[in-house]
């Protein structure tokens, strides 16, 4: 954790905050701070900023808000979907959303899915804390939307979807060299993440008759975590060398 995350409704008179959880151990512990040190803060759709600790104890820390910190990430503005996953995978992919800050994270149960996936933890109570430690360590000030659709047919949701939808298969166009041409893709862009198995003949059609470029990230398999931290980081980087390309 190299942020603590803060919402705003814990400010008290918008500058002071008292931690008593594991934000206060970590600050004792982990970061070792001691009194009138500083700390990094995130704080869910306002920005990063510098905190003082004010007052120190066994069992609480309270720190003040000093100014505000240039932006450290600027979060990527699209939209992901997955084919249901296992819990422990979808545990790693809303942290990775939460790292990147992507706008939403879509989770939709295909016809090859096990809906007992459901009852998770990961998919009930837990779903938040796992997108704030993506925040936590990347200082990213977008939480991500997280929507679990349980009975839409997913393949009617994408027909639906208004902007581009690309959908990743190892037999697509090189991804990295489509965005590079056209960066313009990532407005209100969807990215699809079929099952591990692979799309099925029919899914592959469909995509096809709705006009759905396959785009490949290469030719080896990947596990679903892997392959969505390898697609936000080729965005993320792309982006990057683009916007510094343009104050050159």
């Amino acid at each position: 954790m190299n942020w603590i995350l803060i919402y705003e409704n814990e400010l008290q008179e918008n500058l002071f905050v008292n931690l008593t959880d594991q934000r206060h151990t970590h600050i004792q512990t982990v970061l070792k701070k001691n009194l009138e040190d500083q700390i990094q803060v995130v704080i869910p759709s306002l920005g990063n900023f510098l905190f003082k600790i004010k007052t120190f104890s066994d069992s609480s820390t309270t720190v003040e808000k000093l100014n505000l910190l240039p932006d450290v990430l600027e979060p990527l503005p699209i939209h992901t979907f997955f084919s249901l996953p296992r819990p422990q995978t979808g545990k790693k992919l809303l942290h990775l959303a939460g790292a990147y800050g992507v706008y939403s994270v879509y989770f939709y149960a295909t016809e090859t899915k096990n809906k007992e996936y459901w009852t998770s933890p990961v998919y009930t109570k837990e779903t938040l804390s796992h997108l704030e430690t993506g925040l936590s360590q990347t200082g990213n000030c977008r939480l991500p939307s997280v929507i679990q659709e349980k009975s839409f047919l997913w393949k009617n949701f994408l027909k639906d979807w208004k902007g581009q939808v690309l959908v990743l298969d190892r037999e697509g166009t090189n991804f990295h060299s489509l965005l590079k041409a056209e960066t313009e893709l990532l407005d209100n862009c969807l990215f699809v993440f079929g099952p591990e198995s692979g799309w099925k003949p029919e899914d592959i059609l469909f995509f096809h008759e709705n006009n759905f470029p396959l785009i490949s990230l290469g030719k080896i398999n990947l596990r679903t975590e892997f392959a969505y931290s390898a697609l936000l980081h080729q965005l993320f980087s792309i982006r990057n060398s683009f916007h510094l390309k343009l104050k050159i």
